[in-house]
């Protein structure tokens, strides 16, 4: 504001509101200039190009001024005096902006990619001290989905359809994406989007790189799906995963129908338990933190079971952002001490051990009070062992459960020691075949002629012919047969046995006698 007294040009500062005589000097208090009207330049002098400070900025940076009933104030930054808030004519410009997007052009630029190829990072020689793990920083736009068809990694990799979303405190959550990878043929990939506060951004670099070395040491376990790359973008963090083939147990259930067979279930428990004690073997141990019936899959032979969908976040050591959650957010396989943030192998124990019991039951782990009813009661079929087992992993206390995989390994394998293994065959099936075909000829008075025998036995045919060998591979034994072998000679062996005991004894007294002779 311009006042008009005897002493001059009385100028009200829009920046500190100190009153000055603009014509002879700038503010007294914060050095700002003003070019008055009908001036060459500010203070009657010529008019010069603004000073500037050796800052360095981006191309796109544009000076901001601020204009008052007319007149042009030009900031001195050198002065480094606070700014005061002020109403500008005009919104959006106003000295405050120009200062704010100044500190924000001076601060460093941060990194805007998390990137590993396969698994390597990029050197950030400009930050020495800091972690050399990239890391993007989470916005509001974050939290919004993520449309399919989104194109990520400069488009080598395209999220077609979202598979699973699990959120956690915080605002954090990681989502399971079906995509597509453009230098592997557009093959099939699964693609974790990773979103989380960027309160500490120390820790999370470390937790990002503490996820990215556990998941590549465990994949290389073939029951394990393999990492195969790391990077950020579109203000989130996104793992790629190999995309493993088969059928998991929940679409299996329900594509029979039916609850699975109880020596399945004890197969696929056991090849679990190994890629537990791998977990449990990591430094520091890694947890998987969401197993259910959806993530393990059954391979395409039927024989082997994967694991997949592991939580980055809990792979990384973020357990923050678990403790205190409210149970309703989590699946009905997650332990009690889950919401506690006492979150150890005995959770993945305990959550295997769920859906043990949904897979063979057909009935989820869940009851009235928090108690679990008996396996053995919603399925008459499974054995009372298996069910001593299913109820001992199942206790809410978790030192009342199993401790480690290897006890749950070990009393599985002792039950199917004890049980034996099944081996399905068709004899029943061909039996009951044949008995139909009989009545029906026997009604229709017609010759009833027997089907000709599959030329593919049943396993227990199999299993007798690879034990007894044909003549012909008798014939190419070298070893004669024990009936052409020459008959043995009678002899007695007590006596030889005797005669060698004596010549034995005899040999030790003159041992004895003759070490007195020598040594009186």
């Amino acid at each position: 504001m311009l006042l008009m007294r005897r002493e001059g040009f009385i100028m009200i500062c829009p920046r500190c509101g100190n009153e000055w005589d603009a014509n002879k000097s700038p503010c007294t208090r914060c050095g700002l200039v003003i070019r008055m009207p009908g001036q060459s330049g500010p203070l009657g002098r010529a008019a010069s190009p603004p000073m500037q400070k050796n800052i360095s900025q981006p191309p796109n940076f544009e000076q901001t001024s601020t204009q008052f009933a007319g007149t042009r104030t030009d900031s001195l930054a050198s002065r480094n005096v606070p700014p005061r808030p002020q109403s500008a004519t005009k919104p959006g410009q106003s000295a405050d902006t120009f200062m704010s997007d100044l500190q924000h052009s001076q601060s460093a630029p941060r990194a805007n990619r998390l990137v590993t190829d396969p698994l390597t990072v990029e050197p950030q020689g400009q930050h020495a001290g800091r972690p050399s793990f990239p890391y993007t920083r989470s916005s509001g736009a974050a939290t919004q989905p993520l449309p399919p068809g989104t194109v990520l990694r400069g488009g080598r990799y395209r999220v077609l359809e979202l598979h699973e979303r699990q959120d956690w405190l915080a605002g954090a959550y990681e989502a399971i994406w079906i995509g597509q990878d453009a230098q592997r043929g557009m093959s099939q990939v699964m693609i974790c989007e990773l979103v989380l506060p960027e309160n500490d951004p120390v820790a999370l670099q470390t937790t990002l790189r503490t996820a990215a070395m556990a998941l590549t040491s465990v994949g290389r376990h073939p029951h394990i799906p393999t990492l195969w790359d790391a990077f950020s973008g579109r203000g989130r963090n996104f793992f790629v995963f190999e995309s493993m083939q088969g059928e998991s147990l929940l679409n299996r259930m329900r594509r029979t129908g039916r609850a699975m067979m109880e020596q399945d279930v004890i197969e696929c428990c056991l090849q679990m338990t190994e890629v537990l004690e791998l977990l449990a073997q990591q430094s520091p141990p890694l947890i998987h933190g969401l197993i259910r019936p959806e993530h393990i899959l059954v391979g395409r032979t039927g024989s082997q079971y994967m694991l997949t969908n592991f939580s980055v976040v809990l792979a990384g050591g973020a357990t923050q952002f678990v403790s205190g959650i409210d149970r309703t957010r989590l699946s009905p396989y997650a332990a009690s001490e889950f919401v506690r943030g006492v979150i150890d192998v005995r959770s993945d124990l305990y959550a295997l051990m769920a859906t043990a019991y949904h897979v063979v039951s057909g009935s989820m782990p869940t009851g009235v009070s928090g108690s679990i009813p008996q396996a053995q009661r919603l399925n008459p079929n499974i054995s009372a062992q298996f069910d001593a087992i299913l109820g001992r992993g199942l206790r809410p206390i978790a030192s009342q459960r199993y401790q480690r995989p290897s006890e749950l390994r070990q009393d599985l394998l002792a039950m199917r020691s004890v049980s034996g293994k099944l081996v399905p065959g068709s004899a029943g099936q061909d039996l009951g075949q044949s008995l139909s075909r009989v009545a029906d000829s026997a009604e229709k008075g017609q010759k009833f002629e027997p089907a000709p025998v599959p030329p593919v036995p049943d396993s227990v045919a199999q299993a007798l012919q690879s034990l007894a060998p044909d003549d012909d591979e008798n014939q190419r034994l070298l070893l004669p047969r024990p009936e052409e072998l020459p008959p043995m000679e009678e002899r007695n062996n007590l006596l030889r046995a005797a005669i060698w005991l004596g010549a034995i004894a005899v040999c030790l007294v003159l041992v004895i006698v003759f070490s007195r002779g020598f040594y009186p």
